[in-house]
């Protein structure tokens, strides 16, 4: 992902990976929906909106009156459409959605094709509301206000790897999320996980050349924050998500700094063979380097 280090820390990302890991693709009340989710940026996704769910301004009232009249998207996030939005009082015909039935309405297009830049999608999710051609308010409606609905803004899961462990986004600092997915179909050592128990073992390299261990192997059940949550509809695949920053700051001592992660699932009770600890076979540990930037 380039230009990452300008990317101020966003609080929505929180919001958009709590609701992501819970229920992919779709948006709290269902109001915004995107398939597939998790999705790639080179392939097509189709985002719904349901403007029958829709609590503010004039869209609403107006197609339950007005079933014939077209829909736009309008979208800002995460950047400006390619051909623009057009403009308020004139949508660019390209922003035209697609009428699925009752009040809902469809577009499908491929984000790094639709948006101008699409690198931070999954950082930002997809901010958007829905429209007539004409935003201002329509006569007759003026009581209703605008012909659009509100903000909405939905997340975006990246699409699976179908590495063993897979770290995203690829160009991260402390302050970013992180997710950490770990597919355990893959893994020929660690073989058997009872109840999908397995969790994130850590160690923070800082400044000083030193790797501080974040909870002994032994004390792992100890910090639910590392345990790693089933990714639904993927069997045998697991993630974390996490946020440096939070983690590292009890571990490393006054003074010095965090210069990356090494970490690598592992399941209570379970003991790497001494031949393939992951600490003398570089394929059973991850590193997870971050960018030293303001």
């Amino acid at each position: 992902m380039k230009n990452f280090c300008h990317l101020p820390r966003r609080i929505q990302s929180l919001l958009w990976l709590s609701i992501g890991a819970i229920a992919p693709g779709v948006a709290l009340g269902q109001v915004v929906t995107v398939t597939p989710n998790p999705t790639s940026l080179g392939e097509p996704l189709k985002l719904t909106i349901d403007v029958g769910q829709s609590t503010q301004f004039g869209l609403k009232p107006i197609l339950e009156a007005n079933p014939d009249l077209d829909v736009y998207l309008w979208t800002w996030q995460p950047s400006d459409p390619s051909g623009g939005n057009g403009s308020w009082d004139d949508s660019d015909p390209d922003m035209l959605m697609t009428h699925e039935g009752g009040l809902k309405y469809s577009i499908t297009f491929v984000p790094s094709e639709f948006y101008s830049n699409a690198g931070q999608l999954y950082s930002t999710g997809i901010s958007c509301l829905a429209k007539l051609k004409n935003g201002a308010t329509l006569p007759g409606y003026e009581d209703f206000g605008e012909a659009k609905t509100e903000d909405f803004n939905v997340g975006v899961l990246p699409k699976l790897c179908e590495d063993r462990m897979c770290i995203f986004p690829e160009s991260r600092r402390k302050d970013d999320f992180v997710s950490v997915t770990y597919n355990h179909n893959l893994d020929t050592v660690m073989t058997e996980l009872a109840n999908d128990d397995v969790y994130l073992f850590l160690k923070f390299r800082g400044t000083d050349g030193v790797f501080y261990t974040y909870v002994e192997p032994e004390n792992l059940t100890s910090a639910p924050e590392l345990k790693m949550v089933p990714v639904q509809d993927r069997p045998g695949f697991y993630r974390i998500i996490m946020l440096p920053l939070d983690l590292y700051g009890n571990v490393l001592p006054e003074g010095v700094d965090l210069l990356s992660i090494v970490c690598y699932p592992l399941t209570p009770g379970f003991t790497y063979p001494s031949d393939t600890t992951p600490w003398n076979g570089i394929y059973y540990e991850t590193s997870i380097p971050l960018l030293d930037c303001d």
